[in-house]
């Protein structure tokens, strides 16, 4: 089980904790007025953070973040038993790359990294995932525990198990929840809190791409 936040009081509970977190990370990071979400000094790099995708494969490949030459990933951070952040993300995402065109729309790739790798393994990724897109998609589960932490460090990403129910065992997990935009260099060069809607998701992929184009 992952290493528990301090700062993430254990008072705080499911649904009402993630809300709180992402918009606590939100506030605190410096936003600029040109498009939507918020930008770090010195933006974090991806380069070094491993994990497996389960996508469509009979076994995990060892893949990084960071995409193709002229491409971009947005990477979220959740787990399946989410009850709503999760799914209302890809499906805004799924609707983004809609919005892209399919030109646009094949140069992006969604990556969803697992937070609760004991419940969620490769076929309950796939189906999730495959409930929202077909193609251009990363299932993926850190290789470790350590390597789950190393990621969360980096990009800032906070989460918490939170304790069993003594009844039927069932958690949730409390979790912030950021989408994170990575050019081809390898950098977070926007991070969107719960709430962007599909047209600014696009509006900033859109943005990345013309920059990054090939």
């Amino acid at each position: 089980m992952p290493k528990r936040s301090p700062w993430l009081a254990v008072t705080i509970a499911g649904t009402t904790a993630a809300i709180a977190i992402a918009v606590t990370v939100a506030a605190l990071l410096p936003r600029d007025t040109e498009l939507p979400g918020i930008s770090r000094d010195p933006a974090p790099s991806v380069h070094g953070l491993t994990f497996e995708d389960v996508w469509e494969r009979e076994q995990p490949v060892l893949v990084d973040l960071v995409p193709a030459a002229g491409e971009v990933t947005a990477a979220y951070f959740g787990y399946l038993s989410c009850p709503d952040m999760c799914p209302l993300t890809m499906g805004d995402l799924r609707r983004a790359r809609q919005l892209l065109g399919d030109d646009l729309a094949r140069r992006t790739t969604v990556a969803f990294v697992t937070l609760d790798p004991a419940r969620d393994g490769p076929e309950e990724l796939q189906r999730y995932l495959g409930l929202f897109f077909d193609h251009g998609v990363l299932a993926l589960t850190a290789p470790d525990a350590v390597a789950l932490e190393a990621a969360a460090e980096r990009l800032g990403v906070r989460y918490e198990l939170e304790e069993p129910d003594p009844d039927d065992g069932r958690y949730e997990v409390a979790h912030s929840a950021i989408t994170y935009v990575i050019d081809d260099r390898g950098v977070v060069v926007r991070e969107l809190p719960f709430g962007t809607t599909p047209e600014e998701y696009a509006a900033v992929l859109r943005s990345v791409l013309d920059d990054r184009r090939p």
